[in-house]
């Protein structure tokens, strides 16, 4: 009888040790809706992204087992050749498509945090429910921080693994796939994602904080959000040493494929560094000549740099997403004081 009659308590006591906290709870609960389809969003397309790598390694693997080539095609391979370089187009702007969906995640975390989650509760007065809850408005606010930043977290890291796992390990394609360093593929293979992330997320929570009206929250929150987004990646060439190539003026001017290119010129007898633009003439090699030009110069990031200028960058974010949120708590603390 003692066993019947203790055991549901048991069950009770576990599910209580692993069940979220009051506020956490709450905030699953009012934004249910809008947190799981945000998450949701994210895992579909990584899901998708996944379907269509696999289905190119098919492609691929069937269209190895046939005799026709690229290169040369043979009659009667017209069809076959001009449907598979369709798939490998296809496949390679799935990849832009994805990387340019990564830099626009923390736009739309930014907005949302902004209005639904801050902005909505102080615009609507629901807020001083919650405070007389035995709930403070730092605990609050920390709730729906803490709980937005877990799902957009695991699904970042999610998407992350399943972009750079297609554009590690997809099949070579005619087309070529855009390098590491492009803006939207370098956003969408390392760690950068997660920092952008969590600023939009104090981006959100601050400008929610301050302007306090839902709508106008959330579109100030996406322009400062996108602005992050655009501006901060012009420096990103700055923040790793670079490595210089140089090579003899009777080779092509043109740089080799070292990777991210941050500054190309001429050098001269002395060492001295010229702009290739000097000699955009008629004559350039009377140009040469005349400022005793002897070769070329790159100064060049190679993917070795990969993931020191992600690390760098992504501590950067963390830094200013720190203080953005250090910002929002101190302005809450204010407001209520």
């Amino acid at each position: 009888m003692t066993a019947t009659t203790t055991a549901p308590a048991e069950r009770q006591v576990r599910r209580a040790a692993f069940a979220l906290p009051g506020p956490y709870r709450a905030v699953l609960r009012q934004h249910r809706t809008a947190l799981w389809t945000l998450f949701g969003l994210i895992v579909l397309g990584a899901a998708a992204l996944a379907a269509d790598r696999l289905w190119m390694g098919h492609a691929a693997d069937v269209f190895a087992a046939t005799d026709c080539v690229i290169a040369k095609t043979t009659p009667g391979c017209g069809d076959t050749v001009r449907g598979y370089l369709d798939a490998e187009l296809q496949f390679g702007r799935n990849l832009d498509y994805a990387g340019m969906a990564m830099l626009g995640l923390p736009v739309l975390v930014g907005a949302f945090v902004a209005g639904p989650i801050v902005a909505r509760d102080l615009e609507s007065g629901t807020y001083k429910w919650a405070w007389t809850q035995s709930v403070t408005p730092a605990r609050w606010l920390a709730a729906r921080l803490a709980v937005v930043a877990a799902l957009v977290v695991s699904g970042v890291v999610l998407f992350t693994a399943v972009q750079r796992w297609a554009w590690t390990t997809g099949p070579e394609i005619e087309y070529g796939r855009a390098p590491w360093y492009e803006r939207a593929m370098y956003g969408s293979l390392g760690t950068v994602g997660i920092g952008y992330a969590l600023l939009g997320l104090a981006v959100g929570a601050l400008t929610g904080l301050l302007v306090r009206r839902t709508l106008l929250a959330m579109a100030a929150a996406a322009a400062v959000t996108l602005s992050a987004v655009v501006l901060l990646p012009l420096v990103r060439s700055h923040l790793w040493a670079t490595e210089t190539a140089t090579w003899a003026r009777t080779h092509i001017a043109a740089t080799p494929d070292f990777g991210l290119q941050v500054e190309h010129g001429m050098l001269t007898a002395d060492g001295k560094r010229l702009p290739e633009s000097l000699c955009w003439s008629p004559d350039p090699e009377a140009c040469y000549t005349e400022h005793q030009v002897t070769g070329w110069y790159s100064d060049f990031h190679p993917s070795s740099h990969f993931w020191p200028l992600q690390l760098v960058e992504t501590g950067i974010l963390l830094v200013l997403a720190a203080a953005v949120t250090y910002a929002a708590f101190r302005i809450l603390r204010r407001r209520v004081a």
